[in-house]
């Protein structure tokens, strides 16, 4: 599904897809959640300057779960490859991406530098089918064909044949097959884009200092 994201010039940009370890968001928005109600609990039953020490701690864990955890990703728009990290945002036009590969994180080099994203990694599901293409490599090679012919011709292409790809391969997959289509509409922007994420910075440094400062007062 494709959604419209407001820019900060107040243009809009449209989500074409979104990389993302599912699991890992699932266990951040849960701890998350997890930390919202003890910061409630706090406000509650503790309002204390011991009870606001422990909730300062609690905001900064929280903030640092949102970075590490739901926060990045990979976000293909119609201009752009945006890579979500923990630190920063690091925008690509797709007429610069000249490959994609997962090695073990996603990589992307670009213009004689290489840009990484932890969102896109190898999974359990890819180490399963390097294990299975080894398999049958060495199978077809005992039964004496060639590793990597089959009888019945070449893949299949389209949703079938994708649906069916390791998650790290259909990444790849996808983010080459993009950067072709969107190659001369992104040619608007020249060079990649660095942002670094200063809110989250804030919040967990303004996090600890109340922190401290409430511990030393209770």
């Amino acid at each position: 599904m494709t959604r419209l994201t407001l820019r900060t010039d107040g243009s809009s940009k449209k989500v074409i897809e979104r990389f993302a370890p599912a699991g890992g968001r699932i266990l951040g928005v849960i701890t998350i959640l997890i930390g919202v109600l003890i910061v409630g609990d706090i406000i509650v039953e503790w309002r204390t300057w011991a009870g606001l020490s422990a909730a300062a701690v609690v905001v900064a864990v929280c903030a640092l779960v949102w970075v590490g955890l739901v926060r990045p990703a990979v976000v293909a728009y119609e201009e752009a490859l945006v890579l979500r990290n923990i630190l920063s945002d690091v925008r690509i036009p797709w007429h610069l991406v000249e490959s994609a590969t997962v090695s073990p994180v996603l990589t992307l080099p670009v213009g004689g530098k290489v840009y990484r994203s932890s969102a896109v990694g190898v999974t359990g599901a890819d180490r399963r089918a390097m294990r299975r293409s080894r398999r049958e490599s060495v199978e077809a090679v005992m039964h004496g064909r060639s590793p990597g012919s089959e009888d019945e011709g070449p893949a299949p292409k389209g949703a079938a044949s994708l649906a069916g790809m390791p998650p790290s391969v259909y990444t790849t997959h996808r983010i080459e097959t993009l950067a072709e289509k969107y190659a001369d509409a992104s040619r608007v922007s020249a060079e990649v884009e660095r942002h670094w994420r200063w809110p989250e910075f804030a919040v967990v440094v303004v996090a600890i200092l109340v922190a401290v400062l409430a511990n030393s007062l209770a």
